[in-house]
């Protein structure tokens, strides 16, 4: 089958015919691949900025057909269409037993450290596959697994309807955080992104200001036009040092600052204790997803999140390259490889 192989940083990917997987294991369950995203921590492993086990197969934004399953699988059969959590937790570690399964201390990642979705087909365990309706697009299908991490940051935020927000950042995810504060009645959502067409796009999406931070400082812009107060909530999507430092600094009283953005290991940013402390603000870190696959999937088949519009582009597998290339450009928002 083919498959999109990352060997070594600074190698960039290959499309290679690989050996099939099989059903050995009594959960196992087989899937072709329908569509899978690029995420940017897939960038991020080709840059050497995210940890991962090469040579391995990439991509964990899913969607697709069973084929086959273990003896003992239950929740699925052939020809359901699933998508599929490629955060596999052990269950017995204390992270996972205190309700933090995206902290797992054995974690498998699908895609990052075993094989994935950049392929004709894959292995996933049936705890960590969800089936979704066979009308839902495959398309929409594979922007669940994105959405179920906004909406962790987003249940962490504890954000209000009658309360300001700002997001530092209008790629997918971004977008998909400005889409669920409209939608969860925000007063006032700030957008902030260096692209002309990402501002555009957030706008449409319900953003009531943009910002163009090479235009206006986004930090004096927020309090300005909230009279001083600042942001109730700011959300960091980019994950660099300076935005991380911008979303500190634009909220006020009480303000919670959620940091989704993948740094660098070794970055650091510069934060005055005096301005936590004075101002109460919480600093809060969201890390994938525990639990939000389920509210994901009944968001995007109910139509409350339409995701299509994310979807900027969708390559075949043979031209895999080329679709990483529009996402280092830019000019591919969500990316989608076919396999099939």
């Amino acid at each position: 089958m083919k498959a999109v192989v990352f060997r070594e940083v600074g190698k960039g990917i290959s499309v290679e015919e690989m050996p099939a997987p099989a059903v050995s294991g009594e959960h196992d369950v087989l899937i072709r691949v329908r569509d899978c995203g690029i995420c940017g921590s897939d960038l991020a492993i080709l840059e050497g900025r995210h940890p991962s086990k090469p040579p391995v197969i990439l991509g964990h934004e899913l969607s697709g057909e069973v084929v086959a399953v273990g003896k003992s699988v239950m929740s699925v059969a052939p020809e359901d269409h699933v998508v599929v959590d490629p955060n596999v937790s052990c269950g017995r570690c204390t992270p996972c037993r205190l309700g933090r399964r995206n902290m797992c201390l054995d974690m498998v990642e699908l895609g990052i450290t075993r094989n994935g979705g950049f392929a004709e087909l894959m292995l996933a365990p049936e705890n960590f596959v969800y089936r979704v309706r066979d009308r839902l697009s495959w398309r929409a299908a594979a922007l669940i697994e994105p959405l179920a991490c906004v909406v962790h940051g987003f249940e962490r935020s504890r954000v209000q309807p009658d309360e300001t927000a700002v997001v530092y950042g209008a790629g997918p995810m971004g977008l998909l955080w400005v889409t669920m504060l409209r939608r969860a009645g925000v007063d006032n959502v700030f957008s902030v992104d260096l692209s002309e067409k990402r501002r555009e796009m957030a706008k449409q999406l319900g953003a009531d200001v943009t910002i163009d931070p090479t235009e206006n400082d986004p930090v004096e812009l927020v309090h300005r036009l909230t009279d001083g107060r600042g942001a109730d909530v700011a959300v960091e999507m980019i994950g660099r040092a300076e935005t991380v430092e911008n979303s500190v600094r634009s909220v006020g009283a009480g303000g919670r600052v959620v940091i989704m953005g993948v740094s660098r290991k070794d970055a650091l940013s510069r934060i005055s204790p005096f301005d936590v402390m004075a101002k109460e603000v919480e600093i809060i870190g969201s890390n994938a997803n525990a639990y939000g696959f389920v509210p994901s999937i009944r968001l995007i088949e109910s139509g409350a999140i339409p995701v299509d519009f994310l979807v900027s582009h969708e390559v075949p597998i043979s031209e895999a390259q080329r679709a990483f290339d529009l996402c280092k450009s830019g000019e591919g928002l969500k990316v989608l490889i076919r396999p099939v």
